[in-house]
């Protein structure tokens, strides 16, 4: 019989009865819900790329400005600025992770103490290209572990900076820089899923490919294939881009080149997620900084 051939019929003290129960299902879920919301806690992670050719005090300005609205900072171009970044960081309730070798220093990894303890940290080499021009300088990854103190979760931060001019409205620029920083963001991948295994994993980087270009293009060797792994499924990383929607400004010009991404587990097994970012304005540097807010839950 189709569906709507008859309609049944429901007595005055049934609906009654119906009413009252879903009414009490519909509290139930709503507690539910709020307990399970109330069972989480928020923080906040940044992509800062502080120009290498700020003075110290414009350097200290955009530094200040990112710490009022984060509590992990992942560094780019800060190789000459150790002593300040420990300064700071001392005066300013952070601990920092500045690995010993020159190059690798460059990006340093903050993190607010009073959310979290670090456990672990390590620098890995990428590459030092070599080629036409002026060559960019040696490429790192720096990664630092931590307890979110809140949640009691292990916490990974990735932090790297890949090489400048690979990309041209999505597609690869025919040079070595590019080879290297398609290894590059292959080794990115490559630590993010061996460190998902028993932690919560965020990176977070310059990666000089604008996300819109990339995601029109998906030229297979740059980050919106290789790291979000948009051929296959979660879980994965993804950036904020892709799971909370585009900001109304560029990190660079109109281009949007600074990312956060998380490893975003499937729903049933997922703790921690992307919600909300922001882009921050009036910085000295000819960047701005990402902001983007992490729910974990406890």
């Amino acid at each position: 019989m189709p569906d709507h051939a008859a309609r049944p019929t429901v007595s005055r003290r049934t609906f009654g009865r119906l009413a009252g129960a879903t009414a009490f299902t519909g509290t139930a879920a709503a507690t539910t819900a709020t307990a399970a919301h109330a069972a989480s806690s928020t923080f906040r992670v940044a992509t800062a790329n502080l120009f290498y050719g700020l003075s110290d005090s414009e350097f200290l300005t955009d530094l200040r400005g990112v710490g009022k609205q984060a509590d992990l900072i992942g560094l780019q171009e800060v190789q000459d600025r150790a002593p300040l970044i420990r300064e700071w960081a001392a005066d300013s309730g952070f601990q920092a992770w500045i690995p010993d070798d020159p190059w690798a220093k460059e990006v340093t990894v903050l993190a607010r103490r009073s959310e979290f303890e670090r456990l672990d940290q390590d620098a890995i080499f990428v590459c030092d290209t070599a080629g036409e021009g002026t060559p960019p300088p040696p490429r790192w990854i720096v990664w630092a572990k931590y307890r979110h103190l809140a949640s009691g979760r292990t916490v990974v931060h990735v932090n790297t900076h890949a090489n400048s001019n690979i990309e041209d409205n999505g597609l690869p620029n025919d040079l070595p820089r590019t080879r290297d920083a398609e290894g590059h963001f292959a080794r990115i991948r490559k630590l993010a899923t061996a460190k998902a295994e028993d932690s919560q994993v965020l990176v977070t980087g310059d990666l000089n490919v604008d996300y819109v270009a990339d995601k029109r293009v998906r030229y297979a060797k740059f980050p919106y294939t290789v790291l979000e792994e948009r051929q296959g499924n979660l879980p994965g990383l993804r950036s904020s881009y892709s799971r909370v929607g585009l900001p109304n400004r560029g990190t660079l010009g109109n281009r949007r080149v600074d990312y956060v991404y998380a490893w975003v587990r499937t729903p049933e097994n997922r703790v921690m997620d992307l919600e909300d970012h922001s882009v921050l304005t009036g910085q000295k540097s000819d960047h701005n900084s990402l902001v983007a807010r992490v729910r974990v839950t406890h």
